[in-house]
């Protein structure tokens, strides 16, 4: 009988899809790189940058603008300005009207301002450039993120399953002193001991099972989606965990420091903030505008005009040149030029301070991992003597040479000793996550 895959698989562009229709980790990173909400914002974010510096290069450009406008004057007034001996040879040819209509266009452009428009264009490509950086370190953020919540899913499921076991075996060891307690082989007290450590273990069991359902809600608000049980519902486990856990080289790893793009962009953020601050000084300099402009003066000629009431029209053009050179402005340039370069200083210290703390979580994850090395070695064999020990346990109180706290106590260090492999071997994982997220790798693997 054939099954539908779950309703998530739809969703799948770029990532195929097992046979089985089980999530794997590489499907759930596809999906929130596709999907999630805050990243496509961040896209969006980058475009607004590209848009911005579209912009600031277009004013380099100057601009075209049509212009039309209608004035009643109380007094008559010529179409065009006009000089006295224009006015006294011809009078009557002179046309004059209280309703005066213009349309033309003109054209701007900015020949020099201290170099502003140069620094803002600058600034916009820095920006652009920022703009880039961050979504690129989201992204691995997002890797991380999906991948983290991931394998700690497949961890407490695998826990959750130990559990189970655990509960399983209380269970049958319940079950069966309660009937040697029936059948007057074991005192009462010894059930009840054991149906403690039952409930229990049971208790354990539930929380695992709530924090299982916790994590997928979380990964599924990353991967964009709502349908949490039949998108998640499944998790493969091939190639998720290492398969040898190795030791790191620190010196290798922190050697590959510079190449990382969170310096790239802290350096980015100190040259935009020193351009900008070149940006705000150019308001020491003059500023020179030249202007064009093109158009047709018109309207009714005045009762005074023999022609009165007909319609005349008159060319006007112009060109010139505007120099602005602002002296004085009581110290509000000077506070600007201060306040900018303070801010250069801030954006330095924050370089300063993102290589320190690169540098200390790129140690923290070595740490980490190395840490998850040895915890596992000394779980395995803390296991094997555990199950060894809860075997003997087993043996005495079968034999009634043993108490039953020592059974129960036994068995309770094999499955912590369980436990503690399953979380070194998920916690050496996550580590190594954490080492290719900082490396900025991990979208490469």
């Amino acid at each position: 009988m054939l099954f539908p895959c779950p309703p998530w698989t739809n969703l799948l562009i770029s990532a195929p899809v097992s046979l089985s229709c089980a999530l794997t980790i590489d499907e759930a990173v596809a999906l929130a790189l596709q999907h999630n909400p805050v990243l496509r914002s961040q896209q969006l974010s980058t475009q607004l940058a590209q848009e911005d510096k579209t912009a600031k290069k277009a004013s380099n450009y100057g601009k075209l603008s049509f212009v039309s406008s209608f004035t009643h004057y109380n007094n008559p007034r010529t179409l065009t300005p006009m000089t006295p001996s224009v006015m006294q040879s011809n009078p009557a040819a002179v046309a004059t009207t209280e309703d005066l209509c213009t349309t033309g266009v003109i054209y701007e452009i900015e020949l020099f301002t201290g170099f502003a428009q140069t620094r803002a264009i600058e600034v916009a490509t820095l920006q652009q450039q920022l703009s880039v950086a961050t979504t690129s370190l989201n992204r691995e953020q997002l890797i991380y993120n999906v991948k983290v919540l991931f394998v700690n899913i497949l961890a407490q499921q695998e826990l959750h399953q130990a559990q189970q076991s655990y509960v399983d075996a209380i269970a049958r060891l319940h079950q069966a002193v309660q009937n040697e307690v029936d059948l007057g082989r074991k005192a009462p007290v010894d059930a009840l001991k054991s149906g403690a450590e039952l409930q229990r273990a049971r208790g354990t069991l539930q929380h695992l099972h709530s924090q299982i359902e916790v994590m997928q809600s979380a990964l599924a608000a990353l991967m964009g989606t709502t349908t949490i049980n039949n998108t998640l519902g499944k998790m493969e486990k091939t190639a998720t965990c290492a398969k040898e856990l190795v030791v790191i080289d620190s010196e290798q790893q922190l050697a590959q420091l510079p190449e990382l793009q969170r310096l790239r962009q802290a350096q980015l953020a100190v040259d935009k903030q020193r351009k900008q601050v070149e940006q705000v000084s150019s308001s020491l300099y003059p500023h020179v505008v030249a202007s064009a402009a093109y158009g047709q003066n018109y309207g009714p000629n005045d009762s005074s005009n023999v022609n009165d009431g007909d319609w005349e029209h008159q060319e006007v053009w112009q060109a010139g040149i505007n120099l602005r050179w602002d002296l004085f402005d009581f110290g509000g340039r000077s506070a600007n030029i201060s306040k900018a370069k303070i801010q250069q200083q801030q954006q330095q210290y924050l370089q300063q301070q993102t290589q320190l703390e690169l540098q200390r979580a790129l140690q923290e994850a070595i740490n980490n991992i190395n840490t998850a090395v040895a915890d596992y070695r000394s779980a395995t064999a803390e296991l094997k003597l555990s199950n060894q020990s809860a075997a003997i346990e087993q043996i005495r109180f079968d034999a009634g040479a043993a108490d039953i706290n020592d059974l129960l106590y036994a068995k309770s260090l094999a499955t912590q000793a369980d436990s503690r492999c399953i979380a070194a071997v998920y916690a050496y994982t996550t580590a190594s996550f954490y080492l290719d997220y900082l490396l900025e790798k991990g979208e490469h693997k």
